[in-house]
Parts: structure tokens; C-alpha cells; sequence
């Protein structure tokens, strides 16, 4: 495992992430970069549109890895959300996903928040072990088919 990965603001570099893709057996479970920006911009009409996006990329020795978004409720009425995060097909198996959750975790846990949700689509190729890994515990719920996990802080 590197250590030389970073969390970097995609003001500028945004451009360079939108190349992020996932491994074949991962497609259908991942939404691509370009995906994330249009909701991040353009956010579902699901309760959230009210929603502040954090977005970060992550790079190793340098070069696009990793991108994480999350939704932060502005009113801190709602626990905030890892909504997308996807690594790379050349960067898995390097810490890449651990090292955004985290920094998303400790972010949270600044802020003074209780939990971090996410969720995942199921299915064979999923995220459920990665985030259960994690810490992530499943709370029973389905959002649109997908399962819904918390971190508590």
C-alpha cells in the first residue's frame, strides 16, 4: 500500500478525473465522474436537492485515483451521505477508497455529526464487504433499491 496518496480540490483539476473508470465487473455499480458532476449540479428531486456537495479527488504519486462526493444537509438537520466514490480499475488495492472514506469520516466527525450514511446497489460486484471493512453497518433500510449503511462517530 502507498502512502503517497492525497485529497485534492478538483477546481482546477476536475478535467483530469473525469478519465476515472471502474473494473468491468464493477460497471452498473459505480456512476462515472461526468455522472456525479450533472447531479452534484444538478441534484435529484429526492428531498436533497437542498443539498451541498463536497466534492475531492484523490491522487497517488501524483495522478488521478480516486473521487469521492458527498451531500451535506446545510441546515445539519439530516446526516450527511457518501454519495458516490469510485477508484480507479488501476489504482484498486491501493487504499484509495479507504483513504477518502476516511478523510469523509473525520471531516464529519469535526463537524460534530453523528454518522455517515451511504448505500450500494447489490449485487456480485458491490461495495457491501468494502464499506462493512469499514466500519459501515447495514440499518435494514432500502433507498431506491439500494442498501443503506451507517458509520457512527
Amino acid at each position: 500500500m502507498t502512502t503517497d496518496l492525497h485529497l485534492v480540490e478538483l477546481t482546477g483539476r476536475a478535467r483530469e478525473f473525469l478519465v476515472l473508470d471502474v473494473a468491468e465487473n464493477q460497471r452498473g455499480y459505480v456512476a462515472t465522474v461526468a455522472q456525479s458532476f450533472a447531479d452534484a449540479l444538478f441534484p435529484p428531486q429526492d428531498g436533497w436537492e437542498d443539498s451541498e456537495t463536497w466534492i475531492r479527488g484523490v491522487t497517488r504519486g501524483g495522478a488521478p485515483a480516486g473521487f469521492i462526493m458527498c451531500a451535506d444537509s446545510p441546515d445539519g438537520e439530516r446526516d450527511p451521505w457518501i454519495w458516490r466514490l469510485l477508484v480507479d480499475r488501476e489504482h484498486q488495492g491501493h487504499g484509495v477508497g479507504a483513504f477518502a472514506v476516511d478523510h469523509a469520516v473525520n471531516r464529519y466527525r469535526s463537524l460534530g455529526c453523528k454518522q455517515v450514511m451511504t448505500a450500494w446497489r447489490p449485487g456480485p460486484a458491490d461495495a457491501s464487504g468494502f464499506y462493512k471493512k469499514l466500519g459501515f453497518v447495514e440499518t435494514g433500510e432500502l433507498l431506491e433499491g439500494e442498501v443503506v449503511a451507517a458509520f457512527k462517530l
